[in-house]
């Protein structure tokens, strides 16, 4: 059997299927008919006309099915076995053309890629230096532009600064100051004003003061004595409420345990709340009665007013709320 390494795409190559369907077709067979005389499934016999082997079956298997039928419709079983060789070559170039194709595809679209980075590339590294340079020239534009003027600045500075020494040398040596050398209209005229307003306040003031001075002279014997008679209820009213403010209730709560308190003194502020810890000893102040709430009264002892407050009256492990002092039952 000839060995064939090339087959070019201008040969057509026959299938064994090819050749056994016409043979079949002279036969004046049918399918079925050679089904049933091979003992084959009319699929097979379909799949073997068509060249569509199964190649998950050895080989072995599919050269029988051939030589079977190629003795049955009378053909050359080496005719049929060398076309059968000659279409796993021509389908094992095929496959290797393809694959040869698509690396070639690849291979363009790579190239594609690759000048189209290129391309991006170049595109980013003009557009930051045509930035680059447009910011230099707007940077070297605004310099240009303010040299005059810090210049200006400069002499200006200058200027002003000798006539300041002028100034001063001339106050010194007692001659009056020349137009040229005075300190600026502007200036003058604010100071011209401030002196003109404190003149204008120091005669108010007088003023102010001779009208008081008028009416305290006017005022007779018995007037001064109402007015210093008012001023001493109303010095006598102020002390008290002074003293009535500075007064204050003390309690002192000993906590032998953790207990949560809420207290709230006559004035509804409160005084004090939240969890107090063991041996925490609490002072408040306020104005009372004060509203008390106790979370766990047999942990806690109070002191009102220097005396202790018997809190056996209240059952543990309930919330007490009362008032201090405790009203007598």
């Amino acid at each position: 059997m000839s060995e064939v390494t090339e087959i070019t795409e201008d040969i057509e190559v026959i299938g064994p299927g090819r050749l056994l369907s016409d043979a079949r077709q002279a036969k004046g067979l049918t399918i079925e008919q050679v089904a049933e005389k091979l003992n084959f499934r009319k699929g097979l016999v379909i799949d073997i006309e068509a060249d569509q082997f199964d190649r998950t079956l050895p080989s072995t298997f599919n050269r029988g099915y051939l030589k079977n039928y190629a003795k049955l419709v009378e053909v050359p079983e080496e005719d049929v076995l060398s076309s059968y060789e000659m279409l796993g070559v021509a389908e094992k170039q095929s496959t290797e053309m393809q694959s040869f194709s698509k690396i070639t595809k690849k291979q363009a679209q790579n190239r594609s890629l690759m000048w189209l980075s290129y391309l991006i590339l170049a595109v980013l590294i003009g557009s930051t230096l045509v930035w680059f340079y447009q910011y230099q020239s707007s940077i070297e534009a605004k310099s240009v532009v303010l040299e005059p003027k810090l210049a200006d600045s400069t002499n200006d500075n200058s200027s002003q600064a000798q006539q300041l020494k002028e100034s001063a040398k001339q106050a010194e040596d007692g001659t009056e100051l020349t137009p040229s050398t005075s300190v600026t209209e502007p200036a003058k005229e604010a100071s011209e004003q401030t002196s003109q307003a404190i003149e204008q306040g120091t005669i108010e003031q007088q003023q102010s003061v001779e009208a008081s001075t008028d009416t305290v002279v006017g005022q007779t014997p018995e007037n001064t004595a109402e007015i210093e008679q008012t001023l001493e209820i109303d010095q006598a009213d102020t002390t008290g409420t002074e003293a009535t403010a500075i007064v204050e209730d003390v309690a002192i709560f000993t906590f032998s345990g953790d207990c949560w308190v809420n207290i709230y003194d006559a004035t509804g502020e409160r005084v004090a709340w939240g969890v107090k810890k063991t041996d925490y000893v609490m002072t408040i102040k306020g104005r009372a009665p004060f509203n008390v709430t106790l979370g766990k009264p047999e942990l806690v002892t109070i002191e009102f007013a220097g005396q202790a407050v018997d809190m056996s009256r209240f059952n543990a492990g309930n919330i007490a709320k009362f008032t201090l002092p405790l009203e007598q039952n």
